[in-house]
């Protein structure tokens, strides 16, 4: 989630503690920055756009990595503030950064809350990166005159009520999937939020022979099929080679709904990986390129990202 949501959680989560909200506050200050600290691994910038898409939300948002974030926030927050509990501080800290982990475990980029013992990002594809509904609906509770316990228990309200609505109109547009494509053997259907829509679902289909991905009105059955692609019954060896290289260990971990196509060229191969989670201008938003060689050993590999491409070491 954006960090204005995250900030306006970790206040609800501290003002369970009985206290004004106050910056002021140790037990704030602890909760607020627990709450942020998960996006902190954004520092891998400073290695690349690629080492950023490969950290975040791994190690940084993992029980392991919020029991360090909250260390050394307790830490820092007790030197400068020695007359408060480092106990405490450490708790309410821990508490600020599960609440950004459990809250990114609901939108689609997920969380690798089980690292290392799961690299994987797990998530429950409910809400978008950044929602605005959920933002504005939590920020109108402060136009109200509320106690901070009144405050953070509206704020639990406004969250979970929001996702079970998320929940009925996700099973709604399964169902309607389900008919629409009725006379196909459908395998599995993943519905999550839409990219750039607020009031769309964005799907993919798995059919016997085909992956379909496309969007669907969450209260309309409007439809749009953006991609129709092969289904993939067995991997050649130079798409498994592919898969053991750094671009492609990273998307086995980064995405749940992962394509491989292979490319032949006059004078070379490679092997295109897709994340088909996001599509926008008719092209996925995560995707790479493995290039192999004339001795059929993979040469050079290419992310490309929201717009921009990156070479990959092979």
């Amino acid at each position: 989630m954006d960090s204005l949501s995250h900030a306006l959680i970790g206040i609800a989560v501290a003002g369970l503690s009985g206290h004004q909200l106050s910056l002021h506050d140790p037990i704030y200050l602890a909760t607020i920055l627990g709450a942020e600290a998960p996006d902190f691994d954004i520092i891998a910038l400073l290695k690349g756009n690629f080492s950023y898409l490969r950290q975040h939300r791994a190690f940084s948002h993992s029980i392991p990595g919020l029991a360090v974030w909250s260390m050394l926030i307790g830490a820092i927050l007790h030197f400068f503030m020695p007359q408060t509990n480092l106990l405490s501080l450490l708790g309410w800290a821990f508490a600020g950064g599960l609440s950004h982990t459990i809250i990114d475990y609901f939108n689609t980029h997920g969380a690798a809350i089980l690292w290392p013992v799961r690299k994987e990002r797990k998530s429950l594809c409910l809400l978008n990166v950044f929602d605005p509904i959920l933002l504005v609906l939590m920020m109108s509770l402060y136009h109200l005159n509320l106690t901070a316990a009144q405050q953070s228990l509206g704020t639990f309200f406004i969250i979970t009520a929001y996702i079970s609505l998320r929940i009925i109109l996700r099973k709604r547009a399964k169902n309607q999937l389900k008919s629409l494509f009725d006379n196909q053997k459908i395998t599995q259907i993943s519905v999550m939020p839409s990219l750039k829509r607020i009031l769309f679902w964005d799907f993919v289909l798995e059919t016997k022979d085909r992956h379909l991905v496309g969007q669907l009105g969450a209260l309309y059955p409007v439809l749009e099929i953006n991609a129709n692609l092969p289904k993939q019954r067995t991997l050649s060896k130079f798409t498994i080679q592919a898969q053991k290289t750094p671009l492609g260990d990273f998307f086995t971990s980064f995405t749940p709904f992962i394509y491989f196509e292979e490319e032949q060229n006059t004078n070379s191969l490679s092997v295109n990986i897709y994340d088909l989670r996001y599509i926008l201008n008719k092209q996925f938003l995560h995707h790479g390129t493995i290039i192999f060689d004339s001795n059929k050993l993979p040469t050079a590999s290419y992310m490309h990202s929201y717009g921009r491409t990156m070479k990959i070491p092979c």
